[in-house]
């Protein structure tokens, strides 16, 4: 009986798994044009930067939330650039950068959420990147 009840619990797992991973392509892959914030077209030798206002003395920052196509382009980095004119006082904003360069031709989505880093979000955007 022990035995059945932990396959059966194993099984409910591993399907709720695989749920949620489908559920994140789908949402991701099929972003309705009301939520989608920008779409970029880079060529080959481009360098995309997307740059979203930012203060992470709050406690939030914005993350990359979906596992981009590495095949379409990659991650180079993220860094915080704090806003000129409050460069010396704690607690100002500022902005991070997300840069991106492309490794072959097509599409893909990104998708960045304004969180903590215990993954309560507040906010979300989508970006369509085209590489031609």
């Amino acid at each position: 009986m022990k035995k059945i009840t932990i396959s059966l619990l194993s099984m409910v797992f591993i399907m709720n798994l695989f749920s949620a991973c489908s559920n994140q392509k789908k949402v991701i892959d099929n972003v309705s044009e009301d939520k989608l914030e920008k779409t970029f077209t880079i060529g080959m030798k481009d360098t995309l930067k997307i740059k979203l206002k930012s203060n992470p003395t709050t406690g939030f920052e914005w993350q990359l939330a979906n596992k981009i196509k590495p095949k379409v382009i990659k991650e180079l980095d993220k860094i915080f650039i704090a806003d000129d004119k409050s460069q010396k006082m704690v607690g100002a904003g500022g902005t991070d950068v997300f840069s991106f360069v492309p490794k072959k031709k097509g599409e893909v989505f990104l998708q960045f959420t304004y969180a903590r880093t215990d993954g309560k979000a507040e906010k979300e955007k989508f970006f369509k990147v085209i590489v031609q």
